[in-house]
């Protein structure tokens, strides 16, 4: 099956509010998505029911073939999930945290443990798993929480809010990440409020505003319809500012002396 995730026809209401309306959407093997739009579009509520932790009023959710309504556990199984906030047990060392959600997935962590070193070592993580996460930074959290949902190599990954929490040198190991999962054929869908994102790391934006699917196209393409006025002007203009701007254009910088 091409499709590793088949939004059909996605409502949500809650208490008469309709947050998400008649959503669909397809990501394919091997392919990098962006979810793009202001905060309070209905990014959150789409990847959350993606991911089976809300339920569809309306539509449904297909991993790899599996309803998540209807087959949550092989559909589960086939996807890695980061959230906008980072759950992880302080009390706890990175490495014992990883070790959790191993155990959870009935893996042994030492079979792995190649591949886990690699991971850190891209996410300057390396020295940091041996210690308590009470004592980590917000991005120390986030990047744990990447590596978590990569642990047992899913063959989808969704990250809500890309950017949260992490300075531009962290994006950037993101990046290198998400490249090399695009080799291996794992899709990857992510939710940002922020254009330059979007336009950089993915291969296809979908731009939701106001719960609606509003535009879907290559990342090249979007620059052009804005400027020719129409629907998207306004809109793009509140994709492009704001308070994390001055860090994406940062990162932006990084990556043109990296290339």
């Amino acid at each position: 099956m091409s499709e590793a995730i088949f939004f059909d026809k996605v409502t949500k209401n809650y208490n008469g509010t309709t947050a998400v309306r008649n959503f669909t959407m397809r990501v394919r093997r091997g392919e990098i998505v962006a979810l793009l739009g202001p905060n309070g579009s209905g990014k959150t509520t789409l990847m959350r029911i993606a991911v089976g932790i809300l339920r569809p009023t309306e539509g449904d959710v297909y991993i790899f073939g599996h309803s998540i309504t209807r087959e949550p556990i092989q559909a589960k199984r086939c996807l890695g999930y980061v959230p906008e906030d980072a759950y992880v047990y302080d009390s706890l060392s990175g490495f014992e945290n990883i070790n959790l959600i191993a155990d959870l997935w009935r893996m042994n962590l030492k079979e792995h443990e190649d591949e886990l070193m690699r991971l850190a070592q891209i996410l300057e993580m390396g020295q940091a798993l041996d210690q308590l996460v009470s004592t980590y930074s917000a991005g120390m959290r986030r990047k744990l929480a990447l590596m978590m949902a990569l642990i047992h190599n899913p063959k989808l990954l969704i990250i809500d809010e890309i950017t949260a929490n992490l300075d531009p040198k962290g994006l950037a190991s993101l990046e290198i990440i998400l490249a090399g999962l695009k080799k291996e054929g794992v899709a990857t869908l992510f939710s940002t409020h922020i254009l330059e994102v979007a336009e950089v790391l993915a291969d296809r934006i979908v731009i939701i505003h106001k719960g609606r699917k509003i535009w879907e196209g290559a990342p090249e393409d979007i620059k052009t319809e804005t400027a020719e006025g129409g629907k998207l002007r306004d809109l793009y203009f509140e994709l492009t500012s704001g308070p994390e701007y001055e860090m994406i254009i940062e990162f932006l910088r990084m990556r043109e002396k990296i290339g």
